[in-house]
């Protein structure tokens, strides 16, 4: 999906070299969706088509991610969450419904800590922080050195690793509980998110660091949460952390899908997100 495409406004807020980008559509309710680790606003495009009958659904790159500026200074939930916040305002957009995905949870969480004008309630879905990273987690960042190498060649690789299906399905498998159910050109937007991002090192420290439930205990709005039932990388068990600490948050999950439930079942999530995001 392409920015400008199906009814789709893109962003750019900010002067060179503080940009953030994005894209929007629909109107009503202001809902502001945050991408994770890797990512890129298009992750929610079937989703924002879905809402937006009843919705402004705004869908932002993160600083250092997509087409945003890298952030000044390394990447960090503080710094992300100021850049995000002066966009927000530059598009008249608080106080709004942030919905953050994996990275995109924790990030939203300290929006509302930070500037708490611009945040009338939080969905997180995924979301990273409630838990330490398990091994093999840990084990595919330390292989991180070699992609940042490999990205470096004059041509998008990863995109023929897509047109052998072994691969794509061994490429994917961790993301989404049935590759074979993500046709070719979202699989294309989900291995270009990674080669865009640039602030990718600095982000996965402030991804896989813990202490998400208690700031979300601190929100003073209603927190929700969603979780695909065959999440790989945040498994649902994790939601346990954030009732633990929040016994008020509405935690839901989305049958038959991993960790991108907007990607494999966009229904079935934009229903979902309508209602805990009180569309």
């Amino acid at each position: 999906m392409a920015s400008g495409a199906s009814g789709f406004q893109p962003l750019r807020v900010g002067a060179e070299g503080a940009a953030v980008t994005g894209a929007e559509t629909g109107a009503g309710a202001p809902l502001v969706l945050l991408h994770g680790l890797g990512g890129t606003w298009e992750y929610w495009g079937k989703a924002m088509s879905l809402l937006a009958g009843r919705a402004r659904c705004v869908a932002l790159d993160l600083p250092g991610f997509g087409h945003s500026d890298r952030p000044i200074g390394e990447f960090t939930l503080d710094s992300a969450s100021d850049r995000l916040a002066d966009t927000l305002r530059a598009l008249d957009l608080g106080p709004a419904a942030i919905c953050g995905h994996s990275l995109g949870g924790p990030l939203a969480v300290r929006l509302r800590l930070r500037h708490p004008d611009l945040a009338s309630r939080l969905i997180l879905v995924g979301p990273s922080g409630l838990k330490p990273v398990p091994p093999w987690q840990d084990r595919v960042v330390k292989l991180l050195p070699v992609y940042t190498v490999a990205r470096r060649a004059p041509f998008p690789w990863e995109r023929w690793l897509l047109r052998v299906t072994p691969l794509r399905h061994a490429a994917l498998r961790s993301l989404v509980d049935n590759p074979a159910t993500v046709d070719h050109q979202t699989a294309r937007n989900l291995v270009d998110g990674g080669r865009q991002a640039r602030a990718l090192r600095e982000a996965i420290d402030d991804s896989f660091a813990t202490g998400l439930g208690e700031e979300a205990a601190r929100a003073a709005v209603p927190v929700a949460a969603i979780w695909g039932d065959r999440d790989r990388m945040v498994p649902p068990g994790d939601s346990h952390a954030l009732r633990d600490a929040l016994p008020s948050a509405d935690i839901r999950f989305v049958r038959g899908c991993g960790h991108l439930p907007m990607v494999e079942r966009p229904e079935a999530f934009a229903r979902l997100l309508a209602e805990l995001a009180a569309l």
